[in-house]
């Protein structure tokens, strides 16, 4: 199936005309709808831009594939199938065509990334390595923690079964063309962790065997200087109680976080705190991602674990973004100095679990 023809039936038009969606309003590359969700005329309005939905009245947003499954009772990836199943419909009153960002949306990552990630095993070494750091099998396998192939065989051989499978691979950070002109991916030798947004894999971190040539041992499964690839975003992640997150964010009172330098530290560090909000952050961070981190309200104390290689080379760039948000006095630094150790001194932080007492 060609690129275009996929865009077309991918696109909020096309799921708009499946759903039967009344159109009421539209201008350039806007249309305003009648609400499926709340049945309020003209609320939503739905953008072919960014391939994506916002209503005014209930608050409903997302993109179009996640629109259909919303309205289908079915999952994102099921919705993907079926709309490839059936012709485009992109008839409306705009006079404009469909326009599409060069970066798949965060619904259609997730769709590919978990594709990709079942194609994948993990290797026996990096099983042990994680172990090591503290996390069990349940925890490897829940997580969904991937080896990245070495053989460029075997990469290649990936890639065309994602097409085969009529996925897209245009878009997607980290696949590129190579001199080929064969979709491929990087062989850096290390440990794929996925990085979620509710329940979405959104991007995809690299925790690497050997330190980069930045200094650091994690970088972005990304390719935004090859060839048909596709720039990551710097993506924070919050991990959130498993059990009681819509009460604990519901919670009037104040709470503590825990915001640590790197992914899976941040994964390891949420198995002994797992009544508190941990957020992940990539060693260099935007201002616009962490700006996500106002979204938690009545914030008490903000504890700041970094991991070595933040410490020697970003502390100064994480730290000024975080006094833009957060007092001083409420910012409490920890240090973890060896890779997946938990400092001693956050250990005195209520709700921490000591597992291995636990399992004894």
């Amino acid at each position: 199936m060609k690129q275009q023809e996929i865009l077309e039936k991918t696109s909020i038009i096309n799921v708009k005309n499946k759903l039967n969606l009344k159109e009421t309003f539209s201008t350039k590359d806007t249309i305003f709808v009648k609400c499926p969700f709340c049945s309020d005329n003209g609320a939503m309005k739905l953008n072919t831009t960014e391939n994506s939905y916002i209503c005014k009245n209930c608050g409903a947003k997302g993109y179009a594939i996640g629109l259909y499954a919303k309205n289908k009772y079915m999952t994102n990836r099921r919705a993907y199938e079926s709309l490839l199943q059936e012709d485009a419909d992109l008839s409306n009153n705009l006079k404009t065509a469909i326009i599409t960002s060069t970066r798949k949306n965060d619904e259609e990552l997730d769709i590919i990334y978990q594709s990709f990630l079942e194609n994948l095993d993990l290797k026996s070494e990096h099983i042990m390595e994680l172990l090591r750091y503290g996390f069990s099998m349940e925890d490897i396998e829940r997580i969904g923690f991937k080896s990245i192939p070495i053989q460029e065989k075997d990469r290649i051989n990936i890639c065309n079964k994602l097409i085969k499978d009529d996925f897209d691979l245009e878009g997607t950070p980290g696949f590129f063309k190579d001199r080929k002109f064969r979709w491929n991916f990087k062989a850096h030798k290390g440990i794929l962790i996925p990085i979620k947004e509710n329940h979405r894999i959104i991007a995809l971190r690299i925790h690497l065997e050997d330190i980069y040539n930045t200094d650091t041992t994690d970088i972005w499964f990304s390719s935004s200087q090859d060839c048909n690839g596709s720039k990551t975003l710097n993506n924070i992640m919050f991990l959130y109680p498993e059990e009681n997150a819509i009460q604990f964010m519901n919670d009037t009172g104040t709470k503590d976080i825990i915001i640590v330098s790197e992914m899976i530290l941040a994964y390891k560090i949420h198995l002994y705190f797992r009544n508190n909000i941990v957020i992940g952050v990539p060693n260099v961070i935007s201002k616009k991602e962490l700006q996500k981190l106002k979204r938690i309200q009545k914030v008490n104390d903000v504890h700041v674990v970094m991991d070595k290689h933040t410490v020697l080379h970003n502390s100064e760039n994480l730290l000024e973004n975080l006094y833009k948000l957060y007092p001083r006095r409420k910012i409490k630094l920890h240090f973890s100095l060896k890779d997946g150790e938990i400092p001693s001194s956050i250990e005195n932080l209520n709700n921490y679990i000591d597992i291995q007492e636990n399992i004894a």
